[in-house]
């Protein structure tokens, strides 16, 4: 597609009345009363007649910032673009995926939202890997009768907002703290200290782990917070090596500073495992070398998996890109694959008859698992695994049975 084509579809088609599409659409917001703006200017009704025509590309939004390490999601959302596209596209319609980069910036992310409320041929958004992003930008979205669904922001608060267009493909902060709360717990892990970047989403997850942790018995010995971009980790190391005694550390927060963390406490000949949340999971941490032996995180997507759909995905995306998919690209692969496949249940692209058919969608077999969506948007059930970096890669580890010693201590 031309560049001139592609600008023209983030601006709305036809005649804006009044004040304007977008901001008629913000008037609405904060008024009681539906008017004549809202009979013809509300993006939401403009968006479902359009959709329910039945006409042309069926146009979905991909925003995130690309430029990161988690920017692989991308390459998952246009394996799989094309792959529809390649199958006669959605219900006999080409798949068209305009892409934008919010650069992890919320000024930039409520830009891009803007767009593509504006733009009317769109009918779902899928991305923001930042929670302090999505939960804002949510809000437009389904404000402007768009569906989105995040395969990346885990604020456990996106899901309880009371919007029926919004969805979340991966799972919560409040699983993911869950999660390795009783993985540690089941290694017999009894004294935890716990260290998290003050973010909101980050603080979620402590708070999870730590509330799981005292109900399976264990005791926190210390729980401590850092600043995103912090460098100096060695007061915090000093403090507990010389104050505290725990058998393992529970660190929700991301590289690079979760790497400086460890590389930190390993400096110090401290040994203690370290349990992360889904921010560790990354070939960033891999490039720590030694320092990063033994490091658990979370487990999304299992790579190698004999699940049929695990081995369609990653043959086709070798084929394409010539390595093996990570767990952002088979995100992306997912998210667009999940929302596509509840436009063909539905029978139609418009954004609420699509969701409620997403809502409906039980034990759908994706490349990172089965996926369930409850009446909140959020896939709580969805299957988490555990891996540890041995000899700088990722392996996979089993949950531990009954009485099994920990392979970590």
């Amino acid at each position: 597609m031309d560049l001139p084509v592609f600008f023209h579809r983030l601006r709305p088609r036809g005649p804006v009345r009044g004040l304007g599409l977008f901001s008629c659409f913000l008037l609405l917001l904060g008024m009681a009363s539906l008017g004549g703006c809202a009979r013809w200017d509300d993006p939401a009704v403009a968006r479902a007649k359009r959709a329910a025509a039945g006409e042309g590309e069926v146009v979905i939004g991909a925003v995130w910032p690309w430029d990161g390490h988690k920017g692989t999601l991308w390459q998952g959302i246009e394996l799989a673009a094309e792959e529809i596209n390649a199958k006669g596209g959605v219900l006999g319609r080409p798949l068209y995926i305009v892409k934008e980069n919010d650069e992890a910036s919320l000024a930039k992310g409520r830009r891009i939202a803007q767009q593509f409320v504006e733009n009317l041929d769109m009918v779902a958004v899928i991305g923001h890997l930042n929670s302090y992003i999505a939960l804002p930008a949510s809000a437009m979205y389904q404000a402007g009768g768009m569906l989105y669904l995040t395969p990346g922001a885990s604020n456990y608060q996106i899901n309880l907002q009371g919007q029926n267009l919004v969805f979340r493909s991966s799972p919560s902060n409040r699983s993911l703290g869950t999660h390795m709360a009783e993985y540690m717990a089941a290694l017999g892990y009894r004294r935890v200290a716990i260290a998290y970047v003050k973010d909101q989403t980050s603080q979620g997850m402590a708070n999870y782990f730590e509330q799981r942790a005292r109900e399976l018995g264990l005791t926190i010995v210390d729980r401590r917070s850092y600043t995103v971009g912090a460098e100096d980790f060695s007061q915090l190391a000093h403090t507990w090596q010389d104050l505290y005694q725990f058998d393992a550390i529970y660190l929700a927060g991301n590289m690079p500073e979760g790497g400086r963390f460890i590389s930190t406490l390993r400096r110090l000949g401290m040994t203690t495992p370290v349990m992360g949340g889904d921010g560790m999971d990354t070939p960033k941490l891999l490039e720590l070398g030694p320092v990063a032996e033994g490091v658990v995180a979370p487990e999304i997507y299992a790579p190698g998996s004999e699940r049929p759909q695990a081995r369609h995905f990653e043959a086709l995306f070798k084929k394409k890109y010539g390595h093996p998919p990570d767990s952002f690209a088979a995100q992306g692969y997912d998210a667009l694959q999940v929302v596509v496949q509840a436009m063909e249940r539905a029978g139609s692209t418009v954004p609420a008859q699509v969701a409620e058919a997403l809502r409906a969608t039980r034990d759908w077999p994706g490349v990172t698992g089965e996926l369930s969506f409850d009446a909140f948007g959020d896939v709580p059930g969805k299957a988490l695994g555990q891996k540890v970096v041995r000899q700088g890669h990722f392996v996979s580890l089993p949950f531990p049975a009954a009485g099994e010693e920990a392979h970590e201590k």
